[in-house]
């Protein structure tokens, strides 16, 4: 070897791990192999709920490299929720782009682009196939149950930093909804916000009264014409907005759908049927929705540690896109600091897993609390 070739190679053994971060030079020299845990967690707040949904539920908890050799150790955790007619297995069996939690995080922490957190990954299957994280007669109180019943338990059973500074939640369409309203809603138990996708952020496009598909819902005759599992946008549109209804207005009296809805059917002049605005039910929606919230949180937002909304240049669903950007605009006319990220080539279910890898967790990494 030259005198030269010998310089550099002594030269970048030297500098070069002194270039990382302490954390990441701690992490890449350790042996990288956590632990994912599927449990059942108590849920009181659904107790009673008038679909039956069960008061315990399943959750994935993802246990980082070092939770078993260093007991004095305690960590951040991050709060993944997953989409509407999905469930937690998403995230662990495959679900966006054959994801594997516990191989995406051993891969992260492994080369040093994440510090070691806790992940907890909740089930939120519900008998319309979601209930969009809010509290509703009908449905039960979700909303209760993921800020207040699980954070609980994962606090009392594992080491974490019983902190809102230290806790993070993130999610996908229904689950980017879920964690942008639980974040405007609780910033003392989650600090830092992550929607991809988000649905439901503004009664826009194809959410407003120009979806015909609006139609079918005020319609429906039984339950029994419901398709839990769609195949087709209007069946999806259908199922979608029956769960919406029962969850951000219910109404336990009626039939066969226990809501109200924000739309109602008209025919004037004997004209074809068509759609106009049913109040008080549009305003109460509106109030739910995170684009039209932003005046009323503001403080909240305000003692958020981080908040990063995205979605895909090819994005299918019209209402996420509008209501993103409505969203943003809100925020940037009150200096709300945000991130608004539009990516390219991809659609509503495309590169999440994407998104997982190269931004969600290294987000939560700068923006969270972590020990000296």
């Amino acid at each position: 070897m030259s005198k030269r070739l010998f310089t550099i190679v002594l030269t970048l053994v030297l500098i070069l791990p002194n270039a990382l971060p302490v954390w990441a030079q701690q992490t890449a020299s350790a042996v990288v192999a956590g632990k994912l845990l599927e449990v059942k967690v108590p849920a009181p707040a659904l107790k009673g709920n008038m679909l039956g949904e069960p008061a315990e539920l399943n959750a994935a908890i993802y246990l980082p490299p070092s939770y078993e050799t260093d007991a004095s150790k305690r960590y951040p955790t991050v709060y993944l929720l997953h989409g509407f007619t999905g469930n937690y297995k998403a995230w662990i069996n495959g679900g966006y782009q054959k994801m594997n939690l516990q191989t995406t995080m051993d891969s992260l922490i492994k080369d040093g682009k994440i510090r070691e957190m806790i992940v907890v990954a909740p089930n939120a299957w519900s008998h319309y196939g979601g209930a969009f994280y809010t509290n509703s007669v009908v449905t039960g109180n979700w909303e209760d149950y993921i800020y207040r019943d699980l954070v609980q338990y994962v606090d009392a059973n594992y080491r974490t930093i019983n902190s809102g500074e230290s806790r993070g939640i993130a999610g996908h369409s229904m689950g980017g909804y879920g964690a942008l309203v639980l974040g405007m809603r609780h910033p003392e138990v989650f600090s830092a916000v992550y929607a991809m996708s988000p649905c439901c952020t503004a009664i826009e496009g194809d959410m407003s009264e120009a979806n015909p598909v609006w139609l079918k819902v005020l319609r429906l005759k039984t339950k029994d014409e419901l398709k839990l599992r769609p195949q087709s946008f209007d069946d999806f549109f259908v199922i979608a907005f029956v769960a919406l209804s029962t969850s951000l207005s219910p109404n336990p009296n009626a039939a066969p759908i226990q809501a109200h809805f924000p739309f109602k059917e008209t025919s004037p002049n004997g004209a074809a049927a068509s759609l106009e605005k049913h109040e008080p039910t549009y305003t109460r929606w509106r109030s739910q929705m995170p684009a039209y919230m932003v005046e009323e949180k503001e403080p909240n937002l305000r003692k958020l540690r981080g908040l990063f909304i995205d979605y895909g240049e090819k994005e299918e669903f019209s209402h996420i896109v509008i209501g993103a950007n409505q969203f943003s605009k809100a925020l940037s006319d009150r200096r709300i600091p945000h991130t608004l990220e539009v990516y390219g080539k991809g659609d509503h279910g495309s590169r999440i897993r994407e998104r997982i890898e190269t931004r969600v967790f290294q987000f939560f990494s700068e923006r969270l609390l972590f020990p000296q």
